[in-house]
């Protein structure tokens, strides 16, 4: 069995070839639309973190360049190491652009004449002056009041100059840029450029990878792709400027057309993960225990049930799955799983921790975890669903004990839901079902061993899981 799910691979012949959540139809109208747009053009893939953003790009850069276009993927968060974001934005593209323009002296100068310009924006400025100016002592209590006043004179005539080398470097850089794009025709070669993963740097780094690249967006042939979390992004942006400062008006300024990722088809990447973990193989060889049967079936359709009502994205799934695989690997394959149970006790765990945590080691009753379960699942579903009556139950029936009875009002509840003529149909027959089997569990050879699920879970703890 896999310890984890491996991150899908998008293969650039058959960029669909293990396509999980159904993107091809997406991926194919984006496609129409970007070969048809006027550029110069920016435009944003925005989905909250773990939803599936960087698959998305990688078929799309993929499609793209099976389609004879010419395409850059640029991942910031793999680069934020480096000390300037254009100089790493450079770098990346440059191998392309060499091929871009392979053969072609001309351009082959122009876009020399690029990396130089870009070159000179790379400087600091200001505190690289200073510090050469003053030979590394600028400092007011050391320097008489007449020699400062020299100093800064020169650095003002140093700063101004150095303003006007930055504007010309910016006009060069843009030119050569375009130079290198441009046609007989007239009609600039398209390039198209996705910038990944903005939301995953560190602050500092994503707003000024923003600042600089803006020197290209507005050049013709040049089609950006930013791949963000907004919302991510946006506090990111207050990191910099401040709490007040209005971030979302000034991310505006960058994208022309703003792109939300539709939501992720839960149910079908659960079915993909349930292969991938080899949770298949695992049930198949429990199936020789009667007792067993519905095992697979169960904890399939509680973990969809949980994960859509809680709007789990994609990578919280993973982990999760990652989780309960560790506790299916260590139970033995003729051990009670209870993976209704199971399921709802790992997501309650994350969070729902205190609840959780008096549930399981305190002994208290199990009402706070019910409602808990109550409060995730709207109640028009809670009395149609099976995963429900079996999580409520085995939450009852794990307290359940003809010497000790530890589960409070939560029986006798239902017991009452049952007698009471007021009570729908519906009522009548989710509360039947918690009481028969919550109430089964009342010997030494029925009952559930929560002890032994609890120290399954908790021995997930020494284990860590990347983000």
């Amino acid at each position: 069995m896999e310890f984890k799910s491996h991150k899908v691979i998008v293969e650039s012949e058959n960029p669909f070839k293990n396509d999980r959540l159904n993107r091809k139809p997406h991926v194919d109208n984006f496609t129409n639309l970007l070969e048809n747009i006027s550029s110069p053009i920016v435009l944003s893939v925005n989905a909250p973190w773990g939803q599936g953003k960087t698959t998305f790009l990688e078929m799309l850069h993929a499609q793209l360049q099976n389609n004879d276009h010419n395409s850059i993927y640029f991942s910031a968060w793999e680069t934020d190491f480096a000390s300037d974001p254009l100089q790493a934005f450079l770098g990346e593209i440059n191998e392309k652009i060499k091929a871009l323009i392979s053969g072609d002296e001309e351009k082959n100068k122009a876009w020399e004449t690029t990396k130089k310009a870009g070159a000179h924006i790379l400087r600091k400025g200001i505190p690289a002056l200073i510090k050469v100016g003053t030979a590394g002592i600028l400092d007011a209590e050391k320097i008489i009041e007449d020699e400062s006043s020299k100093v800064m004179e020169g650095l003002t005539k140093d700063f101004l100059e150095e303003y006007t080398k930055n504007k010309e470097a910016i006009s060069k850089f843009k030119s050569g840029v375009s130079k290198v794009l441009s046609n007989e025709g007239g009609t600039p070669t398209r390039l198209f450029i996705f910038i990944d993963e903005l939301d995953r740097c560190r602050p500092t780094y994503a707003i000024e990878l923003l600042e600089r690249i803006k020197h290209l967006l507005d050049i013709e042939g040049l089609v950006f792709i930013l791949a963000m979390d907004k919302v991510q992004l946006s506090h990111s942006v207050k990191a910099i400027y401040g709490s007040e400062f209005e971030a979302v008006g000034y991310l505006r300024r960058f994208i022309d057309i703003e792109y939300t990722l539709p939501e992720s088809e839960l149910d079908a990447f659960i079915d993909q993960l349930y292969v991938s973990f080899g949770f298949n193989e695992f049930f198949q060889n429990r199936m020789k225990y009667s007792e067993f049967r519905y095992d697979k079936d169960n904890l399939k359709d509680t973990f969809k049930l949980l994960a859509n009502a809680k709007k789990l994205s994609l990578r919280e799934v993973e982990q999760l799955f990652a989780k309960i695989n560790l506790v299916i690997q260590s139970t033995a394959e003729n051990t009670y799983l209870y993976p209704a149970l199971l399921a709802f006790l790992i997501i309650a765990k994350e969070y729902h921790y205190d609840n959780y945590n008096d549930y399981i080691n305190k002994g208290d009753t199990p009402e706070k975890l019910i409602n808990d379960l109550y409060a995730m699942v709207p109640q028009s579903e809670l009395l149609d669903s099976h995963p429900c009556a079996l999580i409520e139950s085995f939450l009852i029936g794990a307290k359940y004990d003809d010497y000790k009875n530890a589960v409070g009002n939560s029986l006798k509840r239902h017991e009452d839901i049952e007698k009471d003529e007021n009570s729908s149909k519906e009522q009548k027959q989710y509360s039947d079902r918690i009481v028969q089997i919550s109430t089964s569990f009342n010997g030494f050879r029925n009952s559930i061993n929560l002890d032994s699920l609890k120290h399954r879970i908790e021995m997930v703890e020494g284990f860590k899981f990347s983000s």
